[in-house]
């Protein structure tokens, strides 16, 4: 799905994903999807996922890894990356200002803000959660979902941090359920 896109367009869309960016990746990848995907038809939706599950597995920002992605994708490699480049330069200088600054901000007015962050990227992303599940449901089936979901809430509630893995656990589960989940199938497939 190769589309003609203007690099001020691009560009624009970097600085507004950017400015907005509060929470990192996985708060801002649903915003991204709704611009890229839903509003814009850049890329597919299959091709967002993907995305989403590379930049996930790799260090670093994976709002730039994901933006950096798509902007080499419609403008090629010189054009996408240099209005990547040029695009968060303001944001990282905003950045510089706001560390500069940061001992003029009063305590108590970071911590109302970090409320208020925090309950927006909580909301994207039990909305992001929610649009994957509803999409994914002919793959998995709502009760497994809601098997991992308890399981791995428990886990981060009741385990003391040392011992908190969470990604550990969950690994765990799902391969145990992958492993059944085969067996199973292969029991049924054999029989008939």
């Amino acid at each position: 799905m190769k589309k003609e896109v203007s690099f001020w367009k691009l560009f624009w869309f970097i600085i507004k994903i950017t400015f907005i960016g509060f929470g990192g990746g996985n708060a801002l990848m649903p915003v991204i999807k709704k611009e890229v995907v839903d509003k814009n038809n850049w890329i597919t939706p299959n091709e967002f996922d993907e995305i989403v599950i590379v930049t996930n597995m790799l260090p670093g920002a994976s709002v730039i890894q994901t933006i950096s992605y798509i902007s080499i994708k419609l403008l090629g490699k010189l054009k996408g990356t240099l209005v990547t480049l040029v695009a968060i330069f303001p944001h990282v200088m905003m950045a510089f200002g706001l560390l500069l600054l940061f001992n003029k901000i009063p305590t108590q007015y970071i911590k109302i803000i970090s409320v208020g962050v925090l309950v927006s990227i909580i909301a994207f992303l039990i909305d992001f959660g929610y649009r994957f599940i509803k999409q994914s449901k002919d793959t998995f089936k709502t009760p497994i979902w809601i098997l991992i979901f308890l399981f791995s809430f428990s886990y981060s509630l009741f385990i003391p941090s040392p011992y908190n893995i969470p990604i550990v656990a969950i690994l765990v589960v799902i391969s145990i359920y992958t492993i059944i989940y085969f067996i199973l199938k292969n029991k049924k497939g054999g029989d008939k």
